[in-house]
């Protein structure tokens, strides 16, 4: 439980280093609104962390680094995330 509150922790902090420019994405397409609502209902808090994060640092060396794992843990992660995210979608097609 500690280390999810540090993971928590971490995003909140990195988060205030990095802007997010909401215009990249069109936000009347569906498809977007709809990987948005999987993240941020079908997630839980650690996986939404770090998958956010990952996006803000767009590198598993980055993003070990942050978070104090390795890179590899972090691709593992990222990718377990990234199927849950796929296979949510793909539930809702």
């Amino acid at each position: 439980m500690d280390k999810e509150k540090e993971i928590v922790r971490s995003y909140k902090e990195i988060r205030e280093d990095y802007t997010w420019d909401p215009s990249i994405f069109n936000p009347e397409d569906e498809r977007v609104n709809a990987v948005k609502r999987i993240i941020q209902e079908r997630l839980t808090q650690v996986e939404r962390t770090i998958i956010l994060l990952y996006i803000d640092c767009q590198s598993y060396r980055k993003l070990g680094a942050r978070l104090g794992i390795s890179k590899e843990t972090c691709r593992q992660l990222v990718l377990k995330i990234r199927a849950k995210i796929l296979e949510e979608y793909e539930h809702l097609h």
